[in-house]
């Protein structure tokens, strides 16, 4: 007696639990989620019939949470139907969910079935949903058998119509393959970059956009879709390499082991841990989620702390990367919530994770563009301090016209012999000596010598032309190259030359110079001594002359 009061009492206490779960109510439009009472899987199959679920519920254990590894659950909810409406779509939240099996129970007997998850195939492209049948005014009973390995969230249950569904699955694919677009093509266009400039920055760059975009293809189940393939075992192997090429990129792109070899060190645990940890993909799904959990978020929070800690040393370009991850941890904090077992606070959650990691992979573009920019500005201002210093080789710095370096460099580019002995424009040289310079330095100073040469060169160099330059070889010699057909210019130019250095108080000065032609010389060399000798007999024949007059003036008064 006893034993039957007590069954009589369990019944009693089973039936008006069941009365406590509410009908949810669904209308015209919108979505609309399901609330239930979440029960322990304990092996057993679908009641056949709807007068069969008192007694099958009356067996499960009632739970409020999943286990933090995952596991097998019962959903029960009832349904109302207040609209016109007979076609809905119900839809467990598509977070990586092994296999969802259905069964809806109407009031006519009928029974509706259907399997869904990940290890099913889709009706919706990249969606859990299925169609089912509703009757305007009907109500339904739902019994829900969830299987999921991974991790500790329980999927939520929405019911849509059939018509916003369909909406929102075409909303969601468009930006689920615009982000994964947009992550493959930065993956492929720095990796062709990284071949043509052969930067391991560009390449790490590469390696973690192509992780993101093989990662978060699982994640949103394309491989499934386009071929088939549902093997769960290398659904995390991505994101465990994610830690591992983002850090060997930042190691590179903000040099830490020269600014941070501390943080750098610290850093290199994202290395090697994921490495370490990634095995546990083809051993234990369910630790292998957890794990994966935890190496991202430490992964996560060293990268900000360096990127930080580089912005603030004055590298500038880590703003952008700082940037990129504040926008990958804001929705990383909802996801890897989840996986910790924290309540999500909005739906399907991971596109908005995936969003970010594409707004993540753009700002980091965006940091290697303006450290790219910033390394051109560099190389731009050393062009210019090299060019200013390889000017300063070729340029005599006490006359500032070119010296004996810049003439060797040019007269053997320009040196050619000519097919022709009268070509006007075979190359003439003129090798010009300042005559007795070393009597001004010796009588008037040093200082004096050096405004003649000055005085010389800036006249030398007022005689430049695209066919003429001026050089200074050393001490008191000169040199011009020009074209033959500038001969009578120059000729006459040295002779204004030597007169307007006289009349600027240099009277005891000239200028004596020999002219040499390419048509002449066998080499450049040969030129160069052929108006060496020149030059060296005009100066002979000008000091004769000297002398001479200066014999003939000391007899006139005794001719007198």
């Amino acid at each position: 007696m006893n034993h039957h009061l007590k069954m009589l009492l369990a019944a009693t206490a089973l039936l008006l639990c069941i009365s406590t779960v509410h009908a949810t109510s669904i209308g015209q439009n919108g979505v609309v989620d399901l609330t239930g009472t979440l029960y322990q899987f304990d092996g057993e199959s679908f009641p056949a019939s709807a007068d069969s679920l008192t007694s099958f519920l009356s067996r499960l254990h009632e739970i409020k949470s999943g286990k933090m590894l995952g596991g097998n659950y019962w959903f029960y909810a009832k349904l109302d139907n207040d609209s016109d409406n007979t076609e809905w779509v119900l839809e467990p939240d598509y977070r990586l969910i092994d296999r969802v099996e259905v069964k809806i129970y109407g009031q006519n007997k009928d029974v509706q079935r259907f399997v869904t998850g990940n290890q099913a195939e889709h009706d919706y492209m990249l969606h859990y949903g299925k169609l089912i049948h509703l009757p305007p005014g009907g109500r339904a009973e739902v019994l829900i058998h969830f299987e999921n390995l991974h991790f500790k969230f329980v999927p939520a249950v929405h019911l849509y119509t059939e018509h916003d569904y369909q909406h929102l699955v075409l909303s969601e694919n468009v930006m689920i393959l615009a982000a994964l677009g947009a992550l493959l093509t930065l993956a492929l266009y720095n990796l062709f970059i990284n071949r043509i400039t052969h930067d391991r920055t560009l390449l790490y760059y590469a390696a973690y956009m192509m992780a993101c975009f093989l990662g978060w293809a699982f994640m949103s189940q394309l491989p499934a879709e386009l071929f088939g393939w549902r093997d769960q075992q290398w659904q995390y192997v991505p994101f465990f390499l994610l830690p591992v090429f983002n850090t060997l990129f930042y190691l590179a792109f903000l040099k830490l082991d020269q600014s941070f070899p501390r943080l750098a060190a610290i850093s290199r645990i994202n290395i090697v841990l994921p490495l370490i940890l990634l095995p546990s993909c083809f051993i234990n799904l369910s630790y292998a989620h957890i794990l994966m959990t935890a190496v991202n978020s430490l992964w996560i929070i060293i990268a900000l702390v360096c990127g930080i800690a580089s912005l603030s040393s004055g590298f500038r370009p880590a703003r952008y990367f700082v940037l990129s991850f504040i926008a990958l941890l804001l929705p990383a904090v909802i996801i890897l919530g989840a996986n910790w077992g924290f309540p999500e606070l909005i739906r399907n959650s991971k596109i908005l994770v995936l969003l970010g990691c594409t707004v993540d992979g753009i700002l980091l573009a965006f940091a290697l563009a303006d450290k790219i920019r910033m390394l051109t500005e560099e190389k731009d201002q050393a062009l210019q301090h090299m060019e200013k210093m390889l000017i300063l080789t070729r340029t005599d710095h006490l006359t500032g016209i070119a010296n004996r370096h810049a003439f060797d460099h040019q007269f053997e580019c320009v040196f050619r012999h000519p097919n022709f002995a009268d070509d006007p424009a075979q190359l003439a040289l003129f090798l010009i000596d300042l005559d007795n310079l070393k009597y001004v330095n010796d009588y008037h100073g040093h200082a004096k010598g050096d405004e003649l040469l000055s005085l010389f060169a800036n006249a030398l160099a007022s005689l430049e032309s695209d066919s003429i330059s001026a050089f200074r070889l050393g001490g008191d010699e000169f040199i011009l190259l020009a074209h033959k057909h500038n001969e009578d210019e120059l000729v006459k130019a040295l002779a204004q030359l030597e007169k307007d250095i006289k009349a600027n108080g240099f009277s005891e000065t000239g200028i004596s110079y020999g002219i040499a032609y390419a048509c002449e010389s066998s080499s450049a060399k040969d030129m160069l001594l052929i108006a060496d000798r020149r030059m060296y007999d005009n100066k002979t024949s000008k000091q004769k002359t000297r002398a001479t007059h200066a014999d003939a003036w000391d007899a006139a008064p005794d001719m007198a």
